[in-house]
């Protein structure tokens, strides 16, 4: 199933996200983005929680299963590189929160 988001890009403008779920597969305003399986399954969590702040442990907990192994510095580790290679500014920190993924759903 394929899911077509609009996201802020980092020129402040939008750009169009678009997941496919069934193949795993990301792309930004067409172009493939090469994501770890890792990467992908942490997205598709911040997908499901759009638009509202998700706790670190949450997160945690969703993309790699853990119910809590104290502080750690991963969530934070793979939010950055995904913020790399997708080139977008969507993801926002929410300060002794965790992330926030801002998006409108597209056409």
């Amino acid at each position: 199933m394929q899911r077509i988001y609009w996201v802020k890009n980092e020129r402040g403008g939008a750009s169009q996200l678009m997941v496919d779920e069934s193949y795993r597969q990301v792309q930004v305003d067409g172009v493939p983005c090469a994501l770890t399986p890792q990467e992908f399954t942490l997205l598709q969590v911040l997908l499901d929680n759009a638009n509202q702040p998700v706790q670190r442990k949450m997160l945690l907990q969703g993309a790699w299963g853990y119910a809590s192994i104290g502080d750690t510095r991963t969530v934070d580790v793979h939010i950055q590189r995904l913020r790399k290679k997708l080139g977008l500014s969507c993801i926002e920190t929410v300060f002794r929160v965790g992330y926030l993924l801002r998006v409108r759903p597209g056409e």
